[in-house]
């Protein structure tokens, strides 16, 4: 029995001596989730980091072997020693701070076959950028954009981006997942996004952006070697409009389509991952409108929609991607079996405890159950409708949410 180590950086113990970021928490776990359920379905015998926090309230299976992380230093001798234990080895984790990176490094050198990209591919790919520079280079649209130095003074900025006019996006260069994100439409605004991006990441610039109207957008791509394979295109909920809060990802919809946009944004995904020479599950987020097609950023790792495409996707996308890693197979085109609705819904924690939580768990459609762990005033749930159409998915992510408040509030 082939052997495969599948690590989410915060399940995993990424976070063992701090706060667990918990709105990220079910995104790591849905996505690690899948993932698990995905090669397990292919026979593979699964490895796994856990963090001592999650023991007890870990739902997935199954998990063969593991280790339990208390500390940083247990995370990473954790991931070496189980990294060259198994034949295979892939991550979540964050691009921010190099995280990505350093973990894809531990794998690259270990006696496992990674099915990620290289840690030189991932250090361009995390900076979003590098990730514009290389955009231009290949004729692509993207906004434009400034890079202050957080250390400048703050009416240098203003009269930087001036050019820019309002709105505006603000970012870190490194971040995932909308952190520190956020959309400015005056200057006090420019001034919270500035301050918001700087807690997210150890650089010392930020990105200040024009913004584009439009349709939020990801493409989910699996490459190799300067191949790139499209999987399909996905519509993304972001939240951005909350005054003095970075933005968020809710959730989205697969499959989703533009018909007049298809082929650019496509074509676009393409170059873009081919020329960054990314391998594996990759993610890159567009903006479509009355303007065109806009790269936003990449994101060399697996992604969020992963676990909608494991429900709908015809294919074993695991059996896929190692075919292409290992064996150099071509993709074959992806067809679907109905479409898919998720999103990550806010749960007070007073409701959320260990009797509540066993209630819902095993509800069809919680990708994520609302751990009760920690002492913020929210956790959060991952959930997820199926139809035959569109608007069938939506109903049922309703129902779905609908079932879990009933259960969480007994």
């Amino acid at each position: 029995m082939k052997k495969i180590l599948i690590v989410d950086y915060i399940v995993g113990g990424g976070f063992a001596e701090e706060d667990l970021p918990l709105d990220r928490l079910a995104e790591g776990y849905a996505i690690l989730r899948a993932c698990i359920e995905h090669f397990a379905k292919l026979g593979y015998k699964i490895s796994t980091l856990i963090d001592q926090r999650l023991m007890q309230h870990i739902r997935i299976s199954p998990i063969h072997d593991f280790i339990s992380i208390a500390t940083h230093e247990d995370f990473i001798t954790g991931l070496q020693t189980l990294a060259d234990k198994v034949d295979y080895s892939m991550t979540s984790a964050p691009e921010s701070k190099g995280i990505l990176k350093d973990l894809s490094s531990i794998m690259e050198n270990s006696k496992s076959l990674y099915l990620g990209s290289k840690s030189e591919s991932i250090e361009i790919a995390a900076d979003k950028i590098k990730t514009m520079e290389v955009a231009k280079k290949l004729g692509l649209n993207v906004p434009a954009t400034f890079s202050p130095s957080y250390s400048d003074p703050f009416d240098k900025i203003q009269s930087e981006v001036d050019i820019l006019g309002f709105p505006l996006i603000i970012k870190p260069i490194d971040g995932c997942g909308c952190k520190g994100l956020t959309k400015a439409t005056n200057v006090d605004g420019l001034r919270f996004g500035l301050q918001s991006a700087h807690s997210e990441t150890n650089m010392e610039n930020c990105i200040v952006q024009e913004f584009i109207p439009g349709v939020p957008i990801s493409v989910s791509i699996i490459a190799k070697n300067k191949k790139a394979y499209p999987i399909s295109i996905n519509h993304q909920n972001i939240r951005l409009d909350s005054k003095n809060y970075s933005g968020n990802y809710l959730g989205g919809e697969i499959p989703f389509n533009i018909p007049e946009y298809h082929d650019e944004i496509i074509d676009a995904s393409l170059k873009l991952v081919k020329e960054l020479d990314l391998q594996g599950c990759v993610g890159v987020d567009l903006i479509a409108g009355e303007e065109g097609v806009f790269v936003i950023e990449v994101n060399p790792r697996i992604t969020v929609p992963y676990i909608a495409l494991k429900e709908i996707a015809s294919q074993n996308l695991a059996q896929i991607l190692i075919d292409l890693i290992e064996n150099d197979k071509e993709v074959p085109a992806i067809t679907f079996n109905g479409y898919v609705s998720f999103s990550k819904i806010s749960i007070p924690s007073s409701v959320s405890k260990k009797a509540r939580f066993e209630r819902v768990t095993g509800i069809d459609g919680v990708q994520a159950p609302p751990l009760p762990i920690g002492n913020n005033s929210h956790t959060y749930s991952l959930i997820m409708g199926f139809g035959s159409t569109l608007t069938h998915a939506r109903k049922d992510l309703q129902k779905v949410k609908n079932e879990i408040l009933k259960g969480l509030s007994g």
